[in-house]
């Protein structure tokens, strides 16, 4: 479905629905709008490593669950952090 089909679809049903129902549409809107607003803006380096990170997905290079954490603790020895027992 096309955005303009999308857009008649719902411009067609929100005529027949009662006012709950065209509230209830008018806060899903309200709350994607709010979803979509971060609550900082980003540096320059931040934006920078999310650009990043989309190119490593995208290029396979990414880690698994038990690698990550074996990497973060082979990263906190060199640092002298004990590592953490749960």
């Amino acid at each position: 479905m096309s955005k303009q089909q999308a857009i008649d679809l719902i411009n067609a049903k929100l005529v027949d629905l009662d006012e709950e129902h065209v509230q209830a549409v008018a806060d899903m809107i309200r709350s994607i709008d709010a979803a979509s607003e971060l609550p900082r803006h980003l540096s320059d380096r931040e934006q920078a490593l999310i650009e990043q990170s989309k190119q490593d997905f995208v290029a396979g290079r990414t880690l698994t669950a038990v690698e990550a954490r074996k990497s973060i603790d082979v990263h906190l020895e060199k640092l002298g952090v004990p590592k953490y027992r749960a």
